[in-house]
């Protein structure tokens, strides 16, 4: 027996021992998209991909994997073969491939093989056996064109892939309410794994987050046996009122981490976070913060061509304690709000509540869109109380089809009442106080960054570095 076979005889037998730590292997950790390219272009006129500048960023952010996008001109392939793949090796970063739909043709347009998916298999699966940190690929909004990946068809693209690299890994993208029966019986025994982008589902919203265990499980108890890779929105998603935050990034991707350390996700992969300064999202304009002082408020959004139902509602609560001795309890806060008298009223309405009754509300129609202060006194109602609830809250007083409002809350003084970050600078205070009734009325703290992607690129780091 040679040596290195006794060893690995002796390694499986001490792992089998009870007893005996062995680490696992690290879960999948990275983002997708954003390719930088280089500054000038070089003798041949192009702006090639920026692959040194890309390798010290994904470093930096301590990935494992890079999910490169083939958008745009023959060059990003061309770049990926002769340079980003062999770079990404030396730094140990594994590489997927990225390729669009047809549904997508109009902003997006996957070069040279285009929607011919069969030769995007073959020719990936070939660059993959020259570059082993190649080990997979998928297709975006898969579960959208599946007129185009019909199973006859996507077994031709397996047979294309495996009979030149078995171990290439086929990974579509997936959103979680095309994980149907049918969905799963037809096409989930053909893929390798899936990755599944969080908006909390049905809704499409990139500030609320509770959903996500939720989905995470269930999708784990009806797909045994697939990898399943979720997707935190840190780039803006289309038709949704609120841009991801800082907090909201953060929370999603320690909550996933989570999971995947319980064995119910494979990996993280980042939709789109900004980890190199040149990019276009690595800091926010200054007209994103709608804070009326600071960079933080309260937002309570209902978005455009959303159906809601009177009764629904969201609100932020605070358990908040008596001062002992004042003889006095109220409170100030500034509210505004996106719309003003020439919109109809009484649908969505803004509250105040003390232990859970209404003790100020406003129309949304009622004022111009300034900003308004109002000072609710509570001395009668805590007479002989030493804690109390508050809560702020938009209400759906009738129910809308087609009526987006967005719902700012600031600058709270609370006289005689114990009430932490009054000003809403710290997303963390507010978020175990939020709830929700009934559907698609949103609350959440929102909290300005103007450095988005250097504060988002520092938590998400250390994030991964504990992964």
């Amino acid at each position: 027996m040679s040596r290195s076979v006794l060893v690995m005889v002796v390694a499986l037998l001490l792992s089998a021992l009870p007893g005996v730590a062995h680490a696992e292997p690290p879960g999948v950790v990275g983002t997708a998209g954003n390719l930088i390219r280089e500054e000038e272009p070089r003798a041949d006129g192009i702006r090639h991909v920026d692959s040194k500048v890309m390798i010290a960023g994904l470093k930096a952010l301590n990935a494992n994997t890079y999910v490169y996008p083939m958008a745009g001109d023959n060059v990003h392939w061309e770049d990926l073969r002769q340079e980003f793949l062999p770079a990404a090796a030396a730094a140990g970063i594994d590489v997927w491939v990225l390729v669009y739909t047809p549904s997508q043709a109009g902003c997006c347009v996957s070069r040279p093989y285009k929607h011919d998916y069969v030769a995007w298999a073959r020719e990936i699966a070939t660059l993959s056996k020259a570059h082993p940190n190649l080990v997979g690929w998928t297709v975006d909004d898969y579960g959208y064109d599946l007129r185009t990946f019909t199973p006859e068809y996507v077994k031709k693209m397996r047979a294309a892939a495996r009979q030149i690299n078995p171990s290439l890994k086929f990974v579509p993208t997936v959103y979680y309410s095309q994980f149907t029966d049918a969905f799963i019986a037809e096409q989930v025994p053909l893929l390798d794994g899936v990755i599944f982008p969080f908006r909390d589902a049905p809704h499409r919203d990139t500030s609320w987050t509770w959903s996500l265990s939720y989905q995470v499980k269930q999708l784990a108890k009806r797909l045994p046996g697939t990898d399943v890779y979720l997707m935190p929105y840190a780039h803006p998603l289309s038709h949704a009122a609120q841009k991801p935050t800082v907090g909201y990034v953060e929370a999603v991707t320690k909550k996933a981490l989570e999971h995947v350390r319980a064995g119910e996700l494979a990996g993280v992969v980042q939709y789109k976070l900004p980890y190199v300064s040149r990019d276009g999202g690595w800091t926010r304009p200054a007209g994103d913060n709608l804070a009326r002082t600071g960079n933080g408020r309260l937002s309570f959004v209902v978005e455009g061509d959303t159906a809601t139902k009177a009764g629904m509602w969201c609100g932020a609560s605070r358990q908040v304690q008596l001062t002992p001795g004042a003889g006095k309890y109220s409170v100030s806060f500034w509210h505004g709000d996106d719309r003003g008298r020439a919109n109809p009223a009484g649908y969505h309405v803004k509250q105040l509540l003390l232990n859970g009754k209404v003790v100020w509300e406003q129309d949304v129609a009622a004022n111009d869109q300034a900003w308004q202060k109002v000072t609710v006194d509570l001395t009668a109602r805590l007479a002989g109380a030493k804690s109390a609830k508050l809560e702020w809250r938009l209400y759906e007083r009738k129910g809308v089809s087609d009526y987006f409002v967005d719902v700012s809350v600031d600058d709270i003084v609370a006289t005689g009442l114990q009430l932490s970050d009054p000003g809403v600078e710290n997303a963390v205070t507010w978020t175990a106080g939020l709830a929700r009734q009934g559907g698609p009325v949103y609350c959440s703290a929102q909290v300005y960054h103007h450095d988005y992607g250097a504060d988002l690129g520092a938590r998400i780091a250390k994030l991964y570095a504990a992964a």
